[in-house]
């Protein structure tokens, strides 16, 4: 049988994309775990979570939210905690195959999804060629920030790889004059779960570098295709839809950082602009060396290589620079190449370039600059911001493969170009020196084995005390693997949450010691109670206050990962009500847009 185009494109993109993750897999699966049983040190933090979380899921169930957990620092918030992984594909993964394994399926899973959203993007948004769409689907697809921060153990990074995907959507399909049609709904659908998603697996920090990303995308969509107001329209709706989807998470998430403000840091920059666009130049298009964190004043704590992990290779610069070089030629093109508005497009290329600068101004450093960016909201809590470097990844992507498709000089020899660019990027990614990751400290065996023990007794461990290490002096230590401790029934006293200060400066230790949670001072139990984390003022507590003796049943539960009754405030209520009931309107446009389009096709043949 003859296949049509688009079946033969189709099995094209797939075999290309499996071949493609198949070499991913052959890359990155030496670090999970590494020769020696280790893994990136920041799944220090992240592996526990993962079985905390499955602990959780053991006793109550996989649809019953973990709002609060008792292994960490004596009780902590859980589902508060803007880095919470328990709505998050790795946490579901948990339920099949060990916290390690989960991570590296996440890896896997979202690089394929960065892989064909990006594909989507460029073929049906952007109009490209096959050729052009592949090679743009594999630079973002190896691109070096989303690979290391998860192979380092940033695992709530793996959203990031839905910028593309999420552009996608949010551009408008077809020719439609009319705005709002259920092609519409569905996109906006989608766009909205995902930008929600991103959210309730932990990307909150860098939510408005993806959202500069999402304009710079739509804007320059607009110049080049018409229908601005179509994505503008998208992204008020869905951006609206999303925002009410993630606020029963969003909403005490910003109280609970506004309760420990990490504004002590310093916060490092480049003294000079030279220094930052070179700083940009060798983490974009080559490999971090040991010079990299030079470019850096300010600096309280030495950044580490994966800090500057946003290669996308050298390959997409040189096609930059090869498209350019003919443009310049026809530079009474370009007026034509922007439409026919003036005034409008030349607005939406200072919007491009006002996105453009964004991570530059943040990133530059005079006292002056740097007192005001220590006032401004969000960024005042951050200790670097050139992780704002990863929106060049998917604009430069975007970029290189449009000047590669539209340079009509190179229209003959573009699928060559392609086969060897996307050759030459696997072959780069394979040679990356990652002797730095191979000797990470964190050995991961204590929670896969606890793992493995739980999923056998299908039973969690209680806990019943907390702990702290001690050197021989009897002095605290806060070892990398200090929050393994729930493998054992305790919660860490010193434990590793970075909310509260990577020291822990900003935690209200109050008169917790190690010992039991049963012990008593005061009439307060030696545990916290974790809802005066972020509703105190309904729970009439204030963050870090403990447990009543008044209270021990809730705090029984608590410990042997039970629910307990704590008091919300009302708009808390209604903002969880909203949320499901939009959820469950979105679930409602996926299953009628199949059926609609079923029935659209049957009366067309019977007529």
């Amino acid at each position: 049988m003859k296949l049509n185009s688009s079946a033969r494109e189709l099995l094209l993109v797939i075999g290309s994309g499996a071949l493609l993750l198949l070499c991913y897999h052959w890359i990155f699966s030496a670090f999970f775990p590494t020769a020696n049983g280790t893994a990136g040190h920041d799944y220090a933090y992240f592996l526990p979570a993962l079985l905390d979380g499955y602990y959780w899921q053991l006793n109550n169930g996989l649809l019953a939210p973990e709002w609060f957990t008792p292994a960490f620092c004596g009780g902590l918030p859980a589902f508060f905690n803007p880095i919470n992984l328990y709505y998050s594909l790795p946490q579901w993964l948990t339920n099949i195959v060990d916290p390690l394994q989960a991570s590296y399926l996440t890896l896997l899973t979202f690089a394929a999804l960065g892989f064909c959203g990006f594909y989507l993007l460029l073929r049906i948004s952007f109009k490209t060629a096959i050729a052009t769409a592949l090679l743009g689907a594999t630079l973002f697809m190896f691109n070096g920030f989303f690979s290391h921060r998860v192979v380092i153990g940033h695992l709530t990074y793996h959203a990031f790889m839905l910028t593309p995907l999420i552009a996608f959507l949010l551009l408008p399909l077809g020719n439609s004059k009319k705005y709002l049609n259920r092609t519409t709904l569905l996109q906006l659908s989608i766009a909205s779960a995902l930008f929600a998603y991103t959210i309730y697996s932990g990307l909150i920090h860098l939510i408005l570098p993806v959202i500069l990303a999402l304009v710079f995308i739509g804007t320059l969509h607009g110049i080049l295709h018409g229908k601005t107001k179509h994505f503008w329209l998208n992204i008020f709706f869905a951006g609206g839809a999303s925002i009410l989807l993630a606020l029963p998470k969003l909403a005490p998430s910003i109280m609970y950082i506004n309760s420990f403000e990490r504004t002590d840091y310093l916060l490092p920059g480049a003294e000079s602009l030279w220094g930052l666009l070179t700083l940009v130049f060798e983490t974009l298009f080559l490999q971090p060396s040991s010079t990299t964190a030079s470019a850096l004043v300010n600096v309280q704590w030495p950044p580490s290589r994966h800090e500057f992990e946003y290669g996308i290779t050298f390959i997409p610069l040189i096609i930059v620079i090869l498209g350019l070089s003919f443009w310049i030629k026809k530079i009474s093109t370009l007026k034509h190449a922007i439409g026919h508005s003036p005034k409008t497009n030349w607005l939406q290329l200072a919007l491009m370039i006002s996105v453009l600068a964004v991570p530059l101004a943040i990133n530059i450093y005079s006292p002056d600059w740097n007192t005001l960016l220590k006032q401004t909201p969000v960024i005042k809590n951050s200790s670097t911001l050139i992780r704002w470097f990863n929106i060049y990844i998917p604009v430069f992507i975007l970029c290189a493969a449009l000047l590669l498709d539209k340079t009509a000089q190179l229209r003959r020899i573009v699928p060559h170009i392609c086969i060897a660019s996307i050759i030459g990027v696997v072959l780069i990614n394979f040679n990356v020196e990652r002797s730095y990751y191979t000797n990470q400290p964190y050995e991961t065996s204590t929670i896969v084995d606890a793992y493995e023990s739980a999923s056998v007794n299908q039973q969690a461990i209680a806990i019943t005390k907390l702990t702290v290490f001690q050197d021989d002096q009897g002095r605290p230590l806060g070892p990398l693997y200090r929050n393994n401790s729930l493998v054992e029934g305790a919660s860490q006293l010193l434990c590793y949450e970075p909310l509260f200060g990577y020291r822990l400066e900003n935690f209200p230790m109050s008169f917790m010691r190690p010992g039991m949670v049963s012990w008593v001072k005061d009439g307060y139990f030696n545990l916290k109670n974790p809802a005066c984390y972020v509703f105190g003022d309904a729970n009439n507590c204030k963050p870090g206050d403990h447990f009543s003796v008044a209270q021990a049943n809730s705090a029984k539960a608590f410990v042997n990962y039970q629910p307990f009754d704590f008091s919300a405030p009302g708009w808390w209520s209604i903002a969880n009500w909203v949320a499901l009931c939009l959820f469950a309107a979105i679930l409602l446009v996926w299953v009628a847009y199949p059926i609609l389009i079923f029935l659209d096709r049957k009366t067309s043949t019977d007529s």
